[in-house]
């Protein structure tokens, strides 16, 4: 079968809509035992998005690095805010005290074409970071995690009628439709730009910190599904994360998720609202080469959120609220998460 010639799949919106959303919960029903032991008719708009933002058992360290672009896939350039709050208990007992933190992070975030079919997505934070006590409060700022990311879009054609007599030059065309499918699959690299602070973590949440001090790779995979003006978007990650030079590891990662949008048009504005489900499984921190217990998990979120386009400007908004968690043993709580974004096509 001549790749370029693949066939468009027919499958219903129903079936990829139950497919995405089981696979969801499938995937997070294995993070609890393994915790115990493309296309729109805007311009300049159509793809792809993984769900958030949050390296949790390294909490906030991520930066929002795993965030790859708004809803449109576009190539753009532009500027986000992510405001987090946790609340982590500092002791072993029930009634332990317990520390109320926020997390502000603010970026500069893009994706620039290198090819027709290679384009790099590039996150720069800067973290603003503050927990309070009962009889103190701490903050920390300054440059977060730098992460850069690199993808090769695999473009899937409708075959159509006729087209016996000129098969070869046909594969090659320009000029063919193309399907309701996309798949893009990347790898990515964290930079250690942010400082680690030893002391910090021996806290009861390690990840109040504005870097890790590591350097981390990540492979990805995205699918997405548009037929009309319904579209769903599946993103699998998965982060190898490195000892820094304190001798100190944060645990790899599974990120998983899956967003539904449907696109609202009128006189070349769209709006899209969507709905989305996400998670996220950690394995244990080590330090000096011992497994610190207690110190894996997994959450499981579900957001909401809004786009606006018109001409090259889009905005964005998404609330993000754990629907289950179980992070260090239960001392660490995620409450919730905010984002807004402001993008300008390139």
């Amino acid at each position: 079968m001549n790749f370029y010639k693949m066939k468009d799949f027919q499958i219903s919106k129903i079936s990829i809509i139950l497919l995405v959303f089981t696979l969801s919960i499938v995937t997070q029903l294995s993070a609890k035992e393994l915790c115990k032991g493309r296309k729109t008719t805007i311009p300049k708009f159509g793809l792809t998005l993984l769900e958030e933002d949050c390296d949790l058992c390294g909490c906030t360290t991520s930066s929002g690095s795993s965030a790859f672009g708004d809803l449109s896939m576009s190539n753009f350039i532009g500027v986000r805010y992510i405001y987090q709050q946790y609340e982590s208990r500092n002791g072993i007992f029930e009634n332990s005290p317990t520390s109320d933190e926020h997390f502000n992070t603010y970026q500069i975030w893009g994706r620039v074409p290198i090819s027709k079919n290679i384009f790099l997505n590039a996150v720069i934070p800067y973290q603003d970071l503050r927990r309070n006590f009962d009889d103190r409060s701490e903050h920390l700022n300054g440059l977060g995690d730098v992460n850069i990311k690199g993808f090769y879009q695999f473009k899937f054609y409708k075959k159509e009628e006729n087209t016996n007599d000129n098969e070869e030059n046909y594969a090659w065309s320009d000029t063919r439709e193309l399907s309701n499918h996309t798949l893009n699959i990347g790898l990515g690299v964290k930079l250690p730009t942010g400082e680690f602070e030893e002391e910090l973590a021996d806290k009861v949440n390690p990840g109040f910190q504005v870097g890790t001090g590591s350097w981390d790779v990540y492979p990805i995979v995205m699918y997405g599904y548009s037929n009309n003006n319904l579209g769903v978007t599946t993103t699998i990650a998965y982060y190898f994360k490195s000892e820094n030079k304190n001798e100190y590891k944060f645990g790899n990662q599974l990120s998983y998720s899956t967003t539904m949008y449907y696109t609202l048009l009128r006189n070349e504005k769209a709006i899209k609202p969507f709905l989305g489900l996400s998670g996220d499984v950690f394995d244990s921190i080590e330090q000096f080469g011992e497994t610190l217990v207690n110190t894996d998990g997994s959450i499981f979120n579900g957001a909401v959120g809004m786009e606006y386009a018109t001409g090259k400007i889009l905005l964005g908004a998404k609330y993000t609220q754990p629907l289950y968690q179980d992070l260090f043993n239960g001392n660490v709580k995620s409450k919730s998460q905010i984002a807004l974004y402001l993008n300008f096509s390139i």
